[in-house]
């Protein structure tokens, strides 16, 4: 087999979890986080953007039929992949946090009742649970989570239009005799003679979910992710919906039986919880992501023994290098070059491309690490297409790849993430096109043309998303735009002058 032939066939994976759902467990099974999410012991996973949160869901959600086995039942609250369930609530939303967490509560309710009936658990408590949403007309036509969330927003309205929500006793309308009585869901507290009459306060309804999981002894995982694009179309609704939901989240803690499995990024987390959040120091069971250089070597070296025929071909024992990780760089500067810029004061690779693909608060994701290697694969095979072979001994991308992929990786970050997610910011950010690494103040409002106010008002905009590192005193900031960024935009290093 030719280099040329073997680099073909070598795979860094995909930079999107759901793209690559048959493979994340092989590179997540070892991990400390794959491990605490997956054993039970934590509830909340925040991360940065491309961090792996999306990968720690994909994998659970892979893992239902072995949880099942486990005796935990699992319940999607979000598609995995596709339109989101939440999109049509831009359209009309809950008017207040409250009418969120009804919301939650009930859909939560519905979801589950269906995966009951799917698991064929029919006891007298499940039994009562169907019985109640059939009265309240919350089981729809469609088994789609959009439609459960739509019969279940269509109920909650009904107490904001001050409807009665009334039980009525049911005949046989043949023999005119009494055959029971149709329930219906408060939302508060109900008397004795309304709760005799059926109404049934929601509490009560989790009451008999938990009995049925205890009596078939089994516990309840309702797992959700994607929050990022339910509620994208507006901020607002953002943060009252995860507002709601992490208070939902803790109202039903008091069920040991039911598990909410929240997968959220922590730039949104840290969102909400700006204007206050006091419910935030209950939240214990949490864990976040972050990448380590070690941690992200090992990462990037999984993925790459994921490759038969360059295991085969360079005789590697795979089995012995993932228990060390001085072997693992060993392996990496096999590889790839020792150095990008060479020269005695000059980084190794590893820390280069660390550097290369770190944002503006220090943080590096597993995404745009795999996103460079990916393109320098790209870029190696078109050079050896043309007759350009610039590798090295077994080396499999050279140091000319890796330098030219930055720019791709720059692109995507730009174009994907900051342009597509603030473009109220774009044309600040383009307006430092073409200039210096480091500006203050002055150099910005320079840039921008506007006032002091507004200049610190953008900048720390611009710092809180990663697009600037900021240094320096707080009375004379510094904001340095890191390498992550400027490839794309043509910025070179060095401090920018008026």
């Amino acid at each position: 087999m030719t280099k040329k032939e073997l680099i073909e066939k070598i795979s860094f994976g995909e930079s999107i979890a759901e793209q690559e759902s048959d493979k994340l467990k092989d590179y997540f099974f070892q991990t400390e986080y794959w491990k605490s999410i997956r054993g039970g012991k934590n509830d909340i996973v925040y991360g940065a953007k491309g961090a792996g949160k999306s990968a720690l869901y994909t994998s659970l959600v892979n893992d239902i039929d072995s949880l099942f086995d486990e005796s935990i039942l699992v319940s999607l609250a979000e598609n995995p992949t596709g339109n989101t369930a939440f999109s049509n609530l831009t359209n009309e939303p809950p008017t207040s946090e409250i009418e969120f967490i009804r919301l939650w509560k009930l859909y939560f309710l519905v979801i589950t009742s269906k995966v009951l009936e799917e698991y064929d658990i029919k006891d007298v408590h499940a039994t009562k649970i169907h019985q109640i949403l059939v009265d309240c007309n919350l089981i729809p036509a469609q088994n789609k989570l959009a439609s459960f969330l739509k019969v279940c927003y269509d109920f909650m309205k009904s107490f904001r239009n001050s409807k009665e929500i009334s039980t009525t006793a049911e005949f046989d309308p043949i023999s005119g005799m009494y055959s029971g009585q149709k329930f219906s869901i408060s939302f508060g507290e109900t008397s004795k003679s309304d709760f005799e009459n059926g109404l049934i306060p929601i509490e009560h309804a989790f009451d008999l979910l938990s009995n049925s999981l205890r009596i078939n002894k089994i516990n309840l995982w309702i797992i959700i992710d994607r929050l990022d694009v339910a509620f994208i179309e507006s901020e607002e609704l953002e943060t009252n919906a995860l507002r709601a939901l992490f208070k939902a989240y803790l109202d039903l803690a008091q069920y040991s039986q039911i598990k909410i499995k929240i997968f959220l990024r922590d730039d949104i987390w840290q969102k909400i919880t700006d204007g206050g959040f006091r419910e935030a120091s209950h939240i214990t069971k949490f864990q976040n992501l972050s990448w380590s250089r070690e941690t992200l070597l090992n990462l990037l070296i999984r993925r790459i023994l994921d490759n038969k025929d360059l295991v085969e071909n360079y005789s590697i024992n795979k089995d012995e290098i993932l228990t060390d990780i001085s072997q693992q760089e060993e392996l990496f500067y096999r590889l790839f070059p020792r150095q990008i810029d060479v020269g005695s004061k000059k980084s190794e690779t590893i820390d280069w491309v660390l550097s290369r693909t770190k944002d503006g608060k220090g943080i590096n994701t597993p995404r745009e690490l795999i996103q460079l290697f990916g393109h320098a694969k790209t870029i190696e095979l078109k050079k050896l297409e043309t007759g350009v072979d610039n590798l090295e001994n077994d080396q499999i991308i050279s140091r000319q790849a890796l330098k030219e992929a930055v720019h791709e990786v720059s692109r995507q970050r730009l174009e994907q993430t900051i342009y597509a997610e603030f473009p109220d910011l774009k044309v600040y950010i383009e307006k430092l096109r073409g200039d210096k690494a480091e500006h203050s103040l002055d150099t910005l409002k320079a840039k921008w043309n506007c006032s002091n106010e507004d200049c610190i008002t953008f900048a720390n905009r611009l710092e809180k998303i990663g697009f600037f590192e900021q240094k320096g005193k707080t009375s004379t900031p510094k904001y340095k735009i890191p390498f992550l960024y400027r490839s794309y935009l043509d910025i070179i290093q060095g401090v920018a002058s008026l």
